[in-house]
């Protein structure tokens, strides 16, 4: 089953969010005189996720993917390994149903298919301006102000927020963070995002480790003999 190179990317780099912006973006949001209270909630919920993840700079886990349509209808289950360090640095690696790897080396974003013998590689830059969230990885604060977070009810099981563009065209609508609460600081267990076309894709994680950095070659993609190199660097 093919999966969309973009949506992945996303999912990936909409993580290191969290690792490198969110502090930064809670001083920029500008407050209406008749909506304080509103506009307080959101500073709120931001400066929450900001001391979640204020000492997230790395990790790697496993995960299990479910994409559904917007009438709930299961499109696609995928399976296997993450690793995340800041700033911009990813590697996305499905396993299951077929073999499909995405490394960001914080410069230029590489996306192997070894079914088809090619990989497609953009720069950082150009993968943030065709999709919106990937503006999330950006060190650029004052994009942060095209997005807000809210957080949702606190329950025995889940500590949950949902950053969203404010930008009707985004393609990707909203992006949600679901930590354990009953972890220490808040292990990050779950994330989801829903995209223009209604779809909503679960991204759950397990064997989360933030005590050992993932080994720095896996950020680093050399590019197989014999496969075919779509080079959009200059587009």
């Amino acid at each position: 089953m093919k999966i969309n190179y973009i949506k992945s990317f996303v999912l990936i780099t909409a993580l290191n969010i969290s690792v490198n912006n969110i502090a930064q973006a809670n001083q920029l949001d500008v407050i209406p005189e008749n909506n304080q209270v509103e506009t307080q909630q959101l500073t709120d919920a931001k400066s929450m996720l900001m001391a979640k993840l204020a000492n997230l700079d790395h990790f790697s886990a496993n995960f299990n993917q479910e994409v559904l349509s917007d009438s709930g209808e299961m499109l696609e289950q995928s399976a296997g390994k993450l690793a995340i360090s800041k700033p911009n640095l990813a590697n996305w690696h499905t396993i299951e149903p077929d073999e499909l790897a995405i490394v960001s080396d914080g410069q230029d974003v590489w996306f192997y298919n070894p079914w088809i013998d090619q990989v497609s590689v953009y720069s950082l830059s150009a993968a943030i301006a065709k999709t919106p969230i990937l503006l999330l990885t950006s060190k650029d604060e004052v994009l942060w102000q095209e997005y807000t977070v809210t957080r949702k009810a606190v329950t025995q099981s889940q500590d949950s927020f949902v950053i969203s563009a404010k930008d009707i065209n985004s393609q990707i609508k909203s992006l949600t963070l679901t930590f354990d609460p009953d972890e220490k600081g808040g292990e990050l267990k779950q994330f989801s995002f829903l995209d223009a076309t209604g779809q909503l894709s679960h991204i759950k994680l397990n064997n989360f480790d933030t005590e050992q950095p993932p080994e720095l070659n896996l950020f680093n993609f050399i590019v197989p003999e014999g496969v075919q190199v779509d080079d959009q660097r200059a587009n």
